[in-house]
């Protein structure tokens, strides 16, 4: 008996602890500005250790930030967050059909010369990578959409001529930016 309320005991703990985690992850998060088209959302995020946020434009009907490092010679990120009338019926880039998806992905190629492939946020939304396809690489663009709104995140090499090269710890990092950054509905 005193080993089955000892398990209970230990699983109730271990159940607090997990419900407590999130809650300790939320405040955390930085408010960086809202967005109020298709709905008032005020976004948050989870900076990457040692990266500021500057706000570049946040009039209502879109958000656009620059990420940057204290280091000159790390990446820079550049967050685009606005409303698209011919998205306004998806929830996610997941929605649409891959004929779709190409038409978006040729719109990358007519500017430059790059690679297309998808990636996950860590809560399932499917991210349009793109990456340009050079001996050195100067940039990824990620792509995705949210209830509507086109959400676009550029990786760019750091502002220092020694500037670091976008190695996939960079991209995952970019991604794991995007996985926490959070649509949080404003209550009216």
């Amino acid at each position: 008996m005193k080993r089955i309320f000892a398990i209970l005991l230990a699983l109730a703990l271990l159940l607090g602890c997990a419900a407590a985690e999130p809650v300790a992850a939320e405040t955390e998060k930085e408010i960086m500005g809202s967005v109020n088209i298709n709905g008032a959302f005020e976004l948050r995020c989870a900076l990457p250790e040692g990266y500021q946020l500057l706000t570049i434009s946040a009039d209502g009907a879109q958000y656009i930030a620059l990420v940057t490092s204290e280091d000159p010679v790390k990446p820079m990120m550049f967050l685009s967050v606005g409303y698209d009338e011919l998205m306004s019926s998806l929830d996610r880039l997941n929605d649409l059909d891959d004929e779709a998806l190409e038409k978006i992905a040729d719109s990358f190629r007519d500017e430059d010369v790059v690679e297309i492939s998808y990636a996950y946020t860590a809560y399932g939304t499917k991210l349009m990578v793109v990456k340009e396809a050079r001996e050195e690489t100067d940039f990824v663009d990620f792509y995705t959409v949210y209830k509507g709104y086109e959400v676009e995140f550029v990786l760019t090499r750091g502002t220092d001529e020694e500037s670091l090269p976008l190695t996939d710890a960079y991209v995952e990092m970019a991604i794991a930016f995007l996985s926490e950054m959070d649509f949080v509905p404003v209550a009216e």
